[in-house]
C-alpha cells in the first residue's frame, strides 16, 4: 500500500471535520434524496418481515429484503460521495463512518421494531405456527423461535449494512474520486510525492487498481470459482451458460479472475511512480 504515516498530510487532509461539520453530516443522512432512500428501505425491509411470516420453506426472496434493506440505504449513503464535493479526504471518511456505523441503524432498528409489534398479536404468531406446520414443522425464518427472530434479523441486518457501504467506497467511490478530485484520493498517501502529471495519473491507476482487485475478488469467491489452472475451462462453461440466459453470480467467476489480474497490474502502475519519487526524495 501506498499510505505514509511519517510525511504531513496535505492541507486539504489536515483539516478534519469539526463538530458542526459532524452535525450537518448525521442532518444529511435523514433529509433530502437521502430521507426517501431512508424511507423506502424501510418500507422495504418491514414488507420483506411481513413476507416471512407465511414463507415456511423460504422460496421467496422477499424475506431476504428483511436483512439486506439496512445495507441498501447504507449503500446509498456512500455512494453519494461518488458526485458530491468532498472539501477533503477527512469529509469522505467521515461519510464512511457514517454510511457504515450510524446509517444502518436508521434502518434497522425501524425493522426490528414494526417485527416486535407485529408478533405481539396472537393471530400473526398462529400463521407462523400453522404455515410451519404446513412445511413440516419446519419454518425457514421463524424456526428459531420467536425472540431468536427479534435479535437475528436486526443484528444481521446492521452487520450486512456496515459491509455493504464498506465495499462501495472500494470499488466505486474511490476509483470515481481518484479521477475526479485526485488530490484528495492521495491525501495523506505517498501519492502526494509523484509530481506533475504522473501524480493524477498514478494516483487514478493504484484506486481504480483497487476497486477493480476488489469486485473481482468478490465475483471470484462468491461465484465459487476455482484456481486459475481451472480458467480457460471455466471461460467456456460460462459462455456455455449465458447462452442459455443463466445470469448467475457462479458464470461471472471468470470475469473476477481478469479484474484481480488487472487490477494488481493497474496497481502496480501506479505504484512505480511512487517509488521513482521516493527514490528520488532519498537522493536529494
Amino acid at each position: 500500500m501506498v499510505l505514509d504515516g511519517g510525511d504531513e498530510m496535505s492541507d486539504e487532509a489536515a483539516a478534519p471535520p469539526d463538530d458542526h461539520s459532524w452535525r450537518t453530516e448525521l442532518r444529511s443522512l435523514v433529509s433530502g434524496v437521502d430521507l426517501i432512500v431512508l424511507s423506502l428501505a424501510i418500507v422495504a425491509g418491514v414488507w420483506g418481515v411481513l413476507v416471512t411470516l407465511a414463507d415456511a420453506s423460504g422460496d421467496g426472496i422477499g424475506g431476504n429484503l428483511a436483512v439486506i434493506a439496512p445495507g441498501l440505504y447504507a449503500g446509498w449513503c456512500m455512494l453519494e460521495m461518488a458526485w458530491k464535493r468532498a472539501p477533503s479526504i477527512g469529509h469522505v471518511l467521515m461519510r464512511m463512518l457514517t454510511a457504515c456505523f450510524v446509517a444502518p441503524v436508521f434502518v434497522a432498528i425501524p425493522i426490528g421494531i414494526v417485527q416486535a409489534i407485529a408478533v405481539a398479536f396472537p393471530a400473526v404468531r398462529q400463521t407462523i405456527a400453522e404455515s410451519g406446520a404446513q412445511n413440516g414443522g419446519f419454518h425457514y425464518w421463524w424456526s428459531e423461535g420467536v425472540v431468536a427472530q427479534l435479535f437475528l434479523v436486526p443484528m444481521a441486518g446492521y452487520v450486512i449494512g456496515m459491509c455493504i457501504p464498506l465495499g462501495v467506497v472500494l470499488i466505486i467511490v474511490m476509483p470515481v474520486l481518484s479521477i475526479r478530485a485526485p488530490r484528495i484520493a492521495a491525501a495523506g498517501s505517498h501519492l502526494e510525492r509523484v509530481d506533475g502529471r504522473a501524480g493524477p495519473s498514478a494516483t487514478a491507476f493504484v484506486f481504480v487498481g483497487l476497486g477493480a482487485t476488489t469486485l473481482g475478488i468478490v465475483l471470484w469467491v462468491f461465484g465459487d470459482g476455482g484456481s486459475i489452472l481451472e480458467f480457460p475451462d471455466g471461460v467456456a462453461r460460462s459462455l456455455d451458460a449465458l447462452s442459455y440466459g443463466d445470469v448467475s453470480l457462479e458464470v461471472f467467476w471468470p470475469l473476477g479472475v481478469v479484474l484481480v489480474v488487472a487490477g494488481v497490474l493497474s496497481m502496480i502502475c501506479g505504484c512505480i511512480p511512487v517509488l521513482i519519487a521516493r527514490g528520488r526524495a532519498a537522493d536529494a
